[in-house]
This record gives C-alpha cells, structure tokens and sequence, in this order.
C-alpha cells in the first residue's frame, strides 16, 4: 500500500523545496547534515514510507545498470460499438511505446466489457498491484465509476471534461484551433466555415467552436454560423448543401472522419478541392490529403506515462486537490484538399 504522504507534503511541512526533500532522502552531498535530519525526522514522524518505484530507480543507478522493469499500470479504455477511435488507437500506440521504453508493464482493461464491472476493475488493479492508471479517451471518465482512488494514481487523455477530477495530458484542442484560423487568415481566406457535430463538440467542451466564433468576432471575419448535425451518424447532405450555399464559406473546416470514408461530398455532388477546399482540424497519421493539424495522438499518449512515473515518484496517490492539464500543441500540415493554402506558401517561399 502507498503512503497517503507525499514528497509535496513533507516540503510544506518542512518549509523547503519538494526537490530539498527528493534530495534529504537520498542522502545528497548537496543538502546540509543539519537539512537532511531534519526532514527524514519530519517524514519519519508522518509515516512517509519510500515510494518502490524509487527504490528500484535509485538501486539501478547505484549498480550503474538500467531497470528492465519497474511496475505495470493499467490502461483503461471503453471501446465504442463501432469501433475504436483513431486518436484513441494513436494514443493508446504512443502508452504501449513509452511503457516499454520506461520499464513499466501495461494491463489493458477494456470497460466495454460487460462482464468488467467497476468492481471487479477495481480488485484485479488491487490483485495485481497496480498503482498507475491511465484512462483512454473515454464517454464517460473513470471519476463515474465506484472505484477505490485513495490508492491510485490515475492521468487521463480525454480534453475538456468538466469538472476536471484527475490529472491528464491531451490535446491543446483550443490552440490547435487558433493555429489552423491564423493560417488561413494570413492566406487570405475570411470565410471559414465550421461544420462539428454537437456530440463531438460536448465532448471537447467546446473548445473548437468556442475559439472559433471568438476569431469571428475578433478579425472581422464573415459570420457564418456552425454547421452542427446531432451526432455523427446524422449528417443530412440536403442540409449541409443549403448551408453551403447560403453562407458560401471559402474553406471549409471539417472535424469528422466517417464523412470522408462515407463518401458523404461525393454522395451530395460536391467535388473538393474544386468546389470547396476542405481543411480538418484533428489529422491523424490515417489522414491522407489533408492541410490541417497533426494533434499529435502518440506525443499525447507518452506524456502520460511519464505524468504517471512522475506521480508515482512523488507518491501522490488518490484525486488531487487541483488537478492539472497538460496541453500537447498539434503540428502543421500541408496536402491536396486547399491547394491554395499550399500555393500561397510555396509562392511566399
């Protein structure tokens, strides 16, 4: 069982820097004699126990050899009937990869399972000891679930989901927005037009829409509203074509795969890149053609597990006080479906 005291609390305790007490434990020359005693009596008197994963760490340096293996965390997913989503398969790609070159084991735990109660998910992470849990892009969060967490240390992956209960790494969904308008303001396009399905944006907390009609407001750009069908499976062609010609945006900005492997423009007679240009916001690496930005699934993924080891270092088991969100930036690319955008930065270049 993990100490309910962390490496954090003892430096409140003892007025110094968690790294003064990282240091004091470890015995450092850099730390006085008078220092050291003094925080190993105040983690003494508060029951601090020293964290195995640290140990294991400190023993390995010590040998001068490398850690084959350090703990298992588990990895909890809820697999939609229809299938995984491709930014949830890249970032679960990108904790398996870490994991492996972290020296740490990963259990996958799959909550679509009906037979894997929240129950039973929490006596196989007691029974196999795993103290590290990093929650997939999930619906619904494990903070729903009647799960034991004073002994846990969970990281989430999924952005937006209020109110926030745990830690997480995802995607700067916000920013990514902002990066994609300032490019094509800067080409010279003042008609973007934003067509998301309301589920899609609940579940992201509206951080694309939001930045997106405040772009609007604050550049002066055509005020053409959302394009926003119920759910994914509701997208009406003769809807979206009277949108397209009403509002007339000059590039349009697509957040939804299954249109493209539908064949949703083709279906409703419209040719890209001839008659709209089409840009996406969240290009995964199964994307081909598009200009937009790469969110960057496996970087996400990665900072994760080392979230975790951090965590799990420091012993600060159990919800945190003030849960913290790390945004991983997406990177910009170029393709076929707004060759304009593409034609104006060879011709600046």
């Amino acid at each position: 069982m993990a100490s309910t005291v962390s490496m954090r609390d003892l430096a409140g305790l003892a007025g110094v820097s968690v790294m003064t007490v990282s240091r004091s434990l470890r015995n450092s020359p850099k730390i006085s004699e008078k220092t050291k005693k003094r925080v190993v009596k105040i983690a003494e008197e508060n029951g601090y126990s020293v964290n195995p994963l640290v140990a294991a760490q400190m023993a390995s340096i010590r040998a001068k050899r490398l850690v084959k293996y350090k703990a298992t965390l588990g990895l909890v997913v809820y697999t939609p009937s229809e299938g995984a989503w491709v930014g949830s398969q890249k970032i679960i790609k990108g904790i398996i990869e870490s994991c492996e070159a972290m020296g740490f084991g990963c259990d996958l735990f799959d909550l679509a399972d009906e037979e894997l109660t929240a129950s039973r998910l929490d006596r196989m992470l007691s029974s196999r000891g795993i103290q590290g849990v990093i929650e997939a892009p999930m619906l619904y969060g494990l903070s729903n679930y009647d799960i034991d967490f004073s002994r846990l240390i969970v990281v989430g992956s999924t952005p937006g989901t209020l109110p926030q209960t745990f830690h997480r790494v995802c995607p700067d969904h916000y920013g990514n927005m902002d990066m994609l308008l300032r490019k094509l303001y800067d080409h010279g396009y003042r008609s973007p037009g934003l067509m998301v399905t309301r589920d899609v944006d609940s579940r992201f907390n509206h951080l694309w829409s939001s930045r997106f009609l405040a772009f609007q407001q604050t550049e002066g750009l055509a005020k053409i509203p959302l394009h926003m069908p119920e759910t994914r499976s509701r997208f009406d062609k003769q809807g979206f074509i009277q949108w397209l010609n009403t509002y007339k945006p000059d590039v349009l900005i697509a957040t939804n795969q299954e249109l493209f492997e539908e064949r949703f423009f083709e279906k409703a007679g419209i040719r890209i890149p001839e008659d709209i240009e089409v840009v996406k916001i969240n290009i995964n690496d199964t994307t081909k053609g598009f200009s937009g930005v790469n969110v960057m699934s496996e970087e996400v993924g990665k900072g994760c597990v080392k979230l975790v080891s951090q965590l799990m270092y420091q012993n600060e088991y159990g919800k945190p006080d003030k849960p913290i969100s790390i945004l991983v930036p997406g990177e910009w690319e170029d393709g076929s479906m707004c060759p304009s955008l593409v034609s104006n930065r060879l011709a600046e270049v």
